[in-house]
């Protein structure tokens, strides 16, 4: 039993199925601030001019380096059974000719996920990590804001840890998994900075 089931026994969870429902009922009335985790529904943190500044610059980036070898969504939904669907700063995903019009992207879909950090690293590091990692998503990324760095997390476990973390200077390159020459200059990120 979780703790919030343990706190409060009327917690309700939904299902991805319910979840659209509620939506597309219009019984939620602004969705786009909602993101479903562990079938609750969680308020997502509002996103100041320096996160937005930094995701607009890194998404210029990324599209420029993954190009055609797949797709740079932002912000969208990803689906991570049994009841997630988190909607992160970046997810870098197989290419699919319909761009995922009739489903979102599965674990096995997603090469990356990046979450920009500022005032949301806590939960970033820690909520979001275990989530993804659990998922098995093999690479998850932190663009931490706080201290000027790169995090990456690599080589998942079911139980929700991430087996390799690495962190990046402003003057180092990455490599974007999954993209044969996709190599980031984090100077370009941060230059903003």
């Amino acid at each position: 039993m979780t703790l919030a089931a343990r706190l409060d026994p009327y917690i309700r969870r939904y299902t991805f199925e319910e979840f659209h429902r509620l939506i597309e009922s219009g019984q939620i009335e602004e969705p786009n601030q909602l993101e479903l985790i562990d079938g609750l529904l969680v308020q997502k943190m509002t996103k100041g001019e320096r996160h937005a500044a930094y995701c607009s610059r890194l998404y210029r980036l990324l599209v420029g380096l993954v190009q055609e070898q797949a797709i740079v969504r932002t912000q969208d939904p990803v689906q991570l059974p049994p009841n997630h669907e988190p909607e992160p700063d970046f997810a870098i995903v197989r290419f699919q000719q319909d761009e995922y019009r009739s489903r979102h992207p599965q674990p096995e879909d997603i090469y990356l996920i990046i979450e920009v950090a500022d005032s949301s690293l806590t939960y970033d590091r820690e909520v979001k990590l275990g989530l993804y990692a659990k998922a098995g998503i093999p690479n998850y990324w932190i663009l931490n804001l706080q201290e000027n760095c790169l995090e990456t997390y690599s080589l998942p476990t079911g139980s929700g840890v991430y087996q390799k973390r690495e962190a990046y200077t402003p003057e180092e390159k990455v490599g974007i998994p999954g993209i044969l020459a996709g190599e980031l200059s984090l100077d370009q990120v941060f230059s903003i900075g």
